[in-house]
């Protein structure tokens, strides 16, 4: 996908490096990472979650809680706390690894959902990418799903959406933002629901999200090949179409270093 988005940029004579200026207006540049906790406070009341920083002090008035870094790397270090002597251990553990953590209270929604976006131009009246794709594991009651975890498994339900519905779900995004490129990951019991209104946002991925519906197994090699082509080329498009006019941000540099940064005092630790 890289190499297709690179020669994509070059066909339309825009530079690839500029995708990292795509949502750089939500950038924490103090911090160097797009923040869990900066971007919880986007999202409506009715849809958000309790989140809060991690350190001694903190305790839960409930459980199970989620504890997450602040900055995410497909769900790794990510930790589910069921009670206090749960908490307690992976507290410990998480505060001596020297990376900034949060405490995030537990989605109630039965379903886990991603719902992807591409907006070729924010002028748009709709996004040129859109999908919508329910996360399964059958292995673990509260499970911190990803592409490491071997019992995830992905199901695009994008052509299961009536127009309606899939209005609506763009119009409660609308609520929380028009980003040129975004991965939400929501729960809820129904896609009905989501369209409604009655769901909780876990996170919103603004930094490299890929589009989870390709790992769907129904697809073949060919199919998957042309989603990429398509939905890379409105990347590309997005990429020229940016605004221009904001200030320009460090995103790829302060994104690397935090990581190297965090890798060594791990391997330190």
């Amino acid at each position: 996908m890289v190499v297709t988005y690179m020669v994509s940029c070059i066909i339309i004579r825009t530079r690839p490096c500029k995708y990292f200026q795509l949502n750089s207006p939500w950038f924490n540049l103090e911090k160097g990472v797009f923040s869990k906790l900066d971007l919880n406070g986007l999202f409506p009341e009715q849809w958000r979650l309790d989140i809060n920083t991690l350190d001694e002090g903190f305790l839960p008035d409930q459980y199970p809680v989620w504890l997450k870094p602040e900055w995410g790397e497909n769900a790794d270090g990510v930790y589910c706390a069921n009670d206090e002597a749960e908490y307690q251990l992976l507290k410990t553990r998480t505060l001596k690894s020297g990376r900034p953590y949060l405490v995030q209270k537990s989605a109630a929604g039965a379903r886990e959902f991603e719902i992807f976006t591409i907006w070729e131009s924010l002028e748009s009246t709709r996004p040129a990418t859109f999908s919508i794709t329910e996360v399964k594991n059958h292995m673990d009651r509260l499970p911190v799903n990803g592409i490491y975890n071997q019992h995830s498994s992905y199901h695009d339900l994008t052509d299961q959406l009536k127009p309606d519905q899939q209005s609506k779900i763009l119009k409660n995004m609308e609520s929380i933002g028009r980003f040129p490129i975004s991965r939400l990951c929501v729960r809820a019991a129904t896609m009905e629901d989501i369209a409604n209104g009655d769901f909780q946002v876990i996170e919103i991925n603004l930094f490299t999200p890929m589009p989870i519906h390709l790992l769907d197994s129904r697809y073949t090699g060919r199919e998957r090949w042309s989603m990429i082509r398509k939905l890379i080329m409105s990347l590309a498009l997005a990429t020229r179409n940016r605004n221009q006019t904001l200030m320009e941000k460090p995103v790829y540099t302060r994104m690397i270093h935090n990581q190297i940064r965090y890798r060594f005092s791990t391997s330190a630790n």
